[in-house]
């Protein structure tokens, strides 16, 4: 028999962080950005629990380089060779830029091919001591994903893996017995089509509080995944006890995703020299990896199975990645500030959270420059 739920399950626009006085942090230079994470598997990786998403648009070289370079978590998305991936790793290397916190990402199709591409990454360009893999798939819960997982945990048992996407934490125990990290989040991108298409998804709050629970109970850490539209809602994430957070739409714009900066011509109503102002906006292109776009790119088409679940988006032009990374590290530095948190690691147990109605003043939002 259908069920209903009686609880709420929130978003990130129902809650905020409430300040409140705690140890004495004078300044946002204080505050630790850096955790150390000890992994239920064996491993250990130092950083600042922000990932770009895994994927083609943002999960590439350039962004990767950038957040590596920060001190953050970068992932690459699944359609490099192996040889692309070789030559990122010279380039790095050259720049002296750690390695310890990629994430190689493989599908959960053609499974001997893709642990096959991770063994020619260990043989071919010594892909070893920071062995870290991310195993993509839009729904864990098709049995073949789990066996994915066991598959590569059995080749790779000292490797740092994180795992899928789910949205319950009925399958973290089991995911975890192999994985490492659980990624959290269907349907809640900004390029997701996944609920409306289906009308499956939780809501990001309740579904990191009852993940994190499960997960850390056993040991393991969880990812969440989507819907982040400013950089607050990466501090409400960590402050709800997710160990990291991946974010995509938040990069999109910059000059390191891929694709083509692309005007675009308004007509103003204001007229100088007699004719109408143009004005000139730029944007670049931004497509969920389930779009129709994606799979004619990458899967040879739709196939009469599918419907598409991903969307392509113009996303505003914002120039270099580095203010956005800025505004990430200062923003959740100032987080832990106001809630006297020393260290990120410290800022799920000095957070109150408070549910709200509404938490922005967009009263002057239309005459924003």
């Amino acid at each position: 028999m259908t069920q209903i739920l009686p609880e709420a399950y929130l978003d990130y626009s129902d809650i905020l962080i409430r300040p409140k006085m705690g140890i004495n942090l004078n300044s946002r230079r204080d505050v630790n950005l850096q955790r150390v994470f000890r992994f239920k598997h064996g491993g250990t990786r130092t950083g600042l629990g922000v990932f770009n998403a895994n994927m083609a648009t943002v999960g590439n070289f350039a962004v990767a380089k950038k957040l590596l370079s920060r001190g953050m978590f970068a992932t690459l998305h699944k359609h490099y060779t192996v040889d692309e991936i070789g030559r990122f790793f010279k380039d790095a290397a050259a720049e002296n830029i750690s390695l310890d916190n990629l994430f190689i990402t493989i599908g959960v199709k053609d499974i001997d091919e893709q642990i096959q591409k991770l063994k020619d990454l260990e043989s071919k360009y010594n892909w070893k001591s920071s062995r870290n893999i991310c195993i993509d798939a839009p729904n864990f819960y098709i049995p073949k994903a789990l066996d994915v997982l066991k598959r590569v945990r059995e080749n790779f048992p000292d490797a740092v893996i994180m795992a899928g996407n789910i949205a319950s934490s009925d399958i973290c125990l089991k995911l975890l017995d192999y994985a490492d990290i659980i990624k959290c989040g269907i349907g809640s991108g900004s390029a997701c089509l996944t609920r409306r298409q289906t009308g499956c998804g939780v809501p990001m709050v309740s579904l990191i509080l009852e993940c994190a629970d499960i997960a850390h109970s056993v040991s393991g850490h969880i990812c969440a995944d989507g819907g982040i539209v400013d950089v607050g809602d990466i501090c409400k994430a960590l402050c709800l006890n997710a160990d990291f957070v991946m974010a995509g739409g938040i990069f999109a714009g910059t000059d390191q995703a891929e694709g083509e900066i692309v005007n675009k011509y308004y007509e103003l109503p204001e007229i100088a020299d007699g004719k109408h102002i143009i004005q000139t906006k730029c944007f670049k292109v931004y497509y969920g990896m389930s779009s129709e776009f994606a799979n004619n790119k990458f899967a040879g088409g739709m196939g009469n199975y599918k419907t598409s679940e991903g969307r392509e988006l113009l996303i505003p032009y914002t120039g270099a990645i580095d203010k956005i990374l800025q505004d990430i590290t200062g923003g959740i530095a100032s987080c832990c500030t106001y809630i006297g948190a020393a260290s990120v690691k410290h800022m799920s147990k000095c957070a109150t959270i408070i549910q709200v109605h509404n938490q922005l003043n967009k009263v002057f939002e239309k005459y924003a420059v």
